[in-house]
């Protein structure tokens, strides 16, 4: 099994378009600020109640003035902009303290050699503001510390946040060649150019926070052609031009192993995604090697076993030893090289990497219901609501009085695997929940799961899982050449071993924005348990389930919901709904320079968000007049908005569907978005009955007490390494003062989450801290002593995130292996049995408990 580490990262600046100003750039810029200031002070005044007339209009009248010297400064900046003719420089004072960001191990910073914890300047990342600045840095690049830099890529999602990922070009140029795994622009430029956001996309795979994958011989993989087959279906058809929707039965081509490859269960157990050179997907253990065995037995004189790959060389896949099958699909920038043996020699020659990431759960908790998928069951009643929320609420209930609530709802559970260091401590000392710091935390726990249970976040028997295609109707097609395979499901039905107990299965994927419920027969059984060995959701080659759930099998995750309440719902709500259907854009190809990256990716960038097309749909859903085909055309528009930074087109929305949509759109926000957005009551409608809002009444905000009997005693001395050592003024005075200025420092915790961002912070802190005495357990035993002993604080989240590595420590050296608490009175005891969960006195009484209830049943059965 491969592990996958989040806990490496590097250090890197991350600065905007303001930081490349030149002097005259800078004095209008700082002017535009105070502008933008003061007219956010004036819209803030123009908003207060009971505000006088003569007032109010002389506001007005200022913020009138304030606008017309924005827009002049504006007109001046920009001229400024055009005028210049240098070659950009990034001020050295862009190289401060809040410009820096953490980012994960990656096959880039593993290739540049960026050691973790570093702080590095070979690669910037420059978020876009004025798109004249853009350019210049794009077309030309830019000076810093007496480097050039030039730009090099831009994800999917950093294109729609603007941001762009330049590199030193000494760097780039040194390693080049095993980034892009022998390629180069030039050469792709020689065979017709490429799209090139797909080409920016497609090279920053190298970007993606991976690990290595070790043992990884590429000698043992080949590449494929995809399994494509036609898949009748009736479908709502919607015309891209003239958005007329035409329910019709056709035949859906579909990519079933769109993203998806094969490996030998003996060489990885569970699912995972990988990432090399221009290659990118999900591999699905699946034993191939079984299959051509099995079907040789039952055809000798077949010898099956040869497959041809995309570049038409033949391999047997047992005889040459193939591990791995890749798919054409997952080979992005295939057609650029003249053989599978072209890619493998460059991959060895520049010492290519492989990475992997996002490897299939170990454990599987149950996942929440979001108000996307709420939403759309547009008929459930108050009592199947009720019955929906019921183990939500007394999870809220019980988390001042039930140990196991307080450690699940606080991440101490098998399936977290990146636990923090306070986590580590409840599981390693559960009697931790007795200390104030703990009972906080908790109070903000409480406070996020009403807030998220009333905007639709509802915990249900369901978990997410990889979706993946039939490999069995994939060993067909490739080995046996069935063109038509049957695999082993058929339409209608899924696999997921998770639920293997459970015979219907609502299918979800989130966007969920249309109704997306696919519900199907969950068909487990012996013979498909043979072929199908990891945990995922495996869909049949007949079904057109990917049309409706809008999947590819490149890593995308299923919400399987197994909740019987749902899935009837569902049922009744997918009647008469069928798969959305409309022809995507093809992306065109173009020579790849500098002028048409920075056209490329500032096109992307004014391509319209959806996340205001996702609410315009939950308005919708929410609303009294309710209209399924505003809803298809807004999906359809949601998709093209999603691809639009690879293909750059949307469709236009003919003048009277415009008028209906907006029409249907112009209502406020939907009441719940108090919850689900933070909104406030004035960007919100009033509360209707619609199935997200009435959760408003439904869900409980009790005050917590904390009464659970069986937490234990709490000795804060087993956080320490050693006896008490007394207070020490001058560490706790430099661990007051960094305490409060903590929030200079970018550290602004969410609902009681720290980001990478703010660890790196906290590691700043713990430095400072460690400059007055370098003996890191001596700091750690005063600090636990002060905040525990004396100050008896209930806010610790400074010293567990700068120390909480040494207390976890402190607490493995003291806590005995082999020690439990006591399920009934949470006394730790030493476990004098495999089975023990209680101490010898609980034992007795539980005994004698038990005892009473015989008699008491023998006694009803009696009379």
């Amino acid at each position: 099994m491969i592990a996958i580490s989040l806990s490496k990262q590097v250090q890197i600046y991350s600065v905007d378009t303001s930081d490349f100003y030149n002097e005259k750039e800078l004095g209008i810029h700082h002017r535009l600020n105070r502008c933008y200031l003061f007219r956010n002070s004036l819209k803030k005044l123009r908003t207060k109640k009971d505000l006088p007339d003569a007032r109010s209009c002389k506001i007005d009248a200022s913020l009138l003035l304030v606008n017309e010297r924005i827009k002049r400064l504006k007109e001046r900046i920009v001229a400024l902009f055009a005028q210049n003719k240098e070659t950009r420089t990034l001020r050295e004072d862009a190289a401060r303290e809040g410009n820096i960001i953490s980012v994960f191990d990656s096959v880039l910073t593993r290739t540049l050699g960026i050691e973790a914890n570093t702080l590095s300047r070979d690669i910037i990342v420059v978020q876009a503001y004025y798109f004249h600045v853009l350019e210049d840095i794009i077309v030309n690049g830019f000076w810093f510390g007496g480097e050039k830099y030039i730009s090099f890529t831009a994800s999917a999602g950093q294109i729609r946040t603007k941001k762009t990922v330049f590199i030193k070009a000494q760097i780039l140029e040194q390693h080049q060649q095993s980034l892009m795994c022998g390629l180069s622009i030039g050469r792709i430029n020689a065979q017709g150019g490429i799209n090139i956001n797909k080409y920016l996309a497609y090279l920053a795979l190298c970007n993606s926070a991976t690990d290595e994958w070790d043992g990884f011989d590429i000698d043992r993989a080949i590449v494929v052609d995809d399994m494509r087959t036609e898949v009748a279906s009736v479908v709502d058809f919607i015309d891209e031009n003239t958005y007329e929707i035409t329910r019709q039965k056709m035949n859906i081509p579909i990519n079933h192993t769109d993203g998806c490859g094969m490996i030998l269960p003996g060489k990885q157990k569970k699912s995972m995604m990988i990432r090399l050179p221009w290659i990118k997907g999900l591999l699905v253990p699946f034993p191939f090697d079984k299959f051509i065995r099995e079907q040789n037995r039952r055809q000798p004189a077949q010898r099956y076993g040869t497959v041809t790959d995309i570049y038409g060389k033949q391999y047997h896949l047992i005889d040459d030893k193939i591990e791995i099958i890749l798919t054409k699909s997952q080979f992005k920038l295939w057609k650029y090289y003249s053989s599978w043996e072209e890619y493998k020699t460059y991959y060895k020659q520049y010492k290519c990497q492989a990475g992997v990431c996002n490897e299939e759960d170990e454990y599987f908790t149950d996942a929440n219901m979001s108000y996307q998928t709420l939403q759309t069951l547009t008929d459930m009643t108050d009592e199947e609501l009720n019955t929906l929320c019921s183990d939500t609420i007394s999870k809220i209930i019980r988390i001042g009085t039930d140990k196991n609530t307080m450690l699940k709802v606080l991440g101490v559970v098998k399936a977290n695997r990146n636990k923090n260091f306070f986590q580590q401590a409840l599981d390693i000392y559960p009697e931790l929940l007795n200390d104030t710091y703990s009972r906080e935390i908790l109070k903000d726990v409480k406070k996020k799961l009403v807030r998220e249970a009333r905007a639709g976040k509802i915990g249900v028997n369901s978990s997410y899982t990889f979706i993946c295609p039939d490999l069995y109707a994939f060993s067909e097609y490739l080995v046996l050449g069935r063109k038509a395979p049957a695999g082993l499901l058929q339409n209608g039905e899924v696999y997921c071993a998770l639920y293997k107990d459970q015979n219907k299965l609502d299918c979800l994927r989130s966007p969920h924005l249309y109704r997306e419920h696919a519900v199907r027969s969950n068909v487990v059984d012996k013979e498909k348990s043979r072929w199908f060995v990891t945990d995922g959701l495996y869909t049949s080659v007949h079904d057109p389930i990917s049309k409706i759930l809008m999947f590819d099998v490149d890593g995308d995750k299923s919400l399987v919901c197994a909740d019987d309440t749902i899935i009837r719902a569902a049922e009744r709500n997918m009647h008469d709904i069928v798969p959305l259907y409309y022809n995507m854009a093809n992306a065109e190809e173009e020579l790849i320079t500098n002028h048409n990256i920075y056209k490329g990716l500032t096109t992307a960038y004014t391509g319209g968000n959806i996340g205001i097309i996702s609410n315009n749909i939950s308005k919708i859903w929410n609303s009294e007049a309710m209209n399924l085909d505003v809803i298809k055309w807004l999906c359809m528009e949601n998709n093209f908005t999603i691809d639009y930074a690879k293909t750059l087109y949307k469709p236009v929305r003919p003048k009277e569907i415009d008028q209906m949509i907006r029409e249907y759109t112009k209502l406020k926000l939907p009441h719940f978005y108090l919850y689900a957005k933070d909104k406030t009551a004035q960007d919100v409608e009033k509360p209707n009955r619609s199935v997200v809002n009435r959760l408003e009444q439904l869900i409980p905000n009790p005050r917590l007490n904390f009464k659970a009997a069986n937490l234990g005693s709490f000795d804060y001395t087993l956080l320490m390494s050693g006896k008490p050592p007394g207070l020490n003024e001058a560490i706790i005075d430099k661990y007051t003062e960094l305490d409060r200025k903590k929030r200079f420092m970018s550290i602004a915790p969410k609902d009681g989450e720290t980001t990478s961002d703010d660890l790196q912070a906290y590691a700043r802190i713990r430095n400072e801290i460690l400059t007055i005495n370098e003996d890191k357990y001596f700091v750690v035993d005063v600090l636990v002593e002060y905040l525990y002993q004396h100050k008896k604080s209930s806010h610790k989240t400074t010293l567990w995130s700068c120390f909480g590595d040494i207390i976890v420590e402190n607490l493995r050296k003291h806590i005995k292996e082999g020690t439990i608490q006591c399920e009934l009175c949470g006394k730790r005891m030493e476990r004098v049995s495999r089975n023990q969960k209680m101490c010898p006195e609980c034992a007795v009484k539980a005994d004698r408990e038990k005892a009473k209830q015989r008699m008491r049943k023998k006694r009803q059965f009696d009379s």
